[in-house]
């Protein structure tokens, strides 16, 4: 195991994802993308506190190891399979990054949690959420227009912003161009197969 975080491998991770994305720009819809992973199921705390028949506080209190969310992989089936908890009671920009962080961890294959692979998963959330070519085409600079336009927290905006230039050396051209493509088509009103008759992806291998 590496002691430096794989950030080429987190942050083209992302855009993998994004290649199949069909929602809204520029606000990622996190809840549209993890309804196309049948493997993945999404639970707030509240329905899991009633499981538990505690209040909400005292789940964060004394059963889960987040206030915020966090996935347990189920080793009792035959396919690999994950269900992600997450505290709908937080505001919405929280909510979507600890989505984005947890699916870094599903897709990134993270079996245990210690700080590289906590790095790794916001790597893959920032470039999930805030896509760069999205952050390039706007020509985003303050802290508040990153907030704004990605619903994500200022603090997440102070991060992503500081992490441009790292973000947009290691993504790859192909990904980079099939994502500029991808939010070039949803704002002209276009599809993929409107115009070439398969999706961009599939242009690329």
């Amino acid at each position: 195991m590496s002691d430096f975080p794989n950030y080429k491998k987190a942050t083209n991770a992302a855009y993998k994802v994004l290649q199949n994305y069909e929602g809204p720009y520029p606000k990622i819809d996190i809840f549209k993308i993890f309804s196309k992973f049948d493997k993945i199921k999404l639970f707030t705390y509240s329905e899991l506190a009633k499981i538990y028949n505690v209040s909400v506080l005292q789940l964060i209190n004394e059963y889960v190891p987040s206030d915020h969310g966090f996935t347990i992989p189920l080793h009792n089936t035959s396919e690999k399979c994950w269900v992600v908890y997450y505290n709908e009671k937080k505001i919405m920009e929280s909510i979507r990054f600890t989505l984005a962080h947890e699916l870094g961890h599903i897709i990134l294959e993270h079996d245990i949690d210690n700080a590289i692979n906590r790095k790794e998963a916001d790597c893959f959330a920032r470039n999930l959420l805030c896509p760069v070519p999205l952050r390039d085409e706007l020509n985003l600079t303050a802290i508040s227009d990153y907030s704004q336009c990605f619903n994500i927290s200022e603090y997440m905006a102070e991060i992503t912003r500081g992490w441009n230039k790292s973000d947009k050396y290691y993504i790859s051209k192909n990904n980079y161009d099939i994502v500029s493509w991808r939010v070039y088509c949803y704002f002209a009103g276009y599809t993929d197969k409107d115009l070439y008759g398969c999706v961009m992806s599939e242009l690329y291998g």
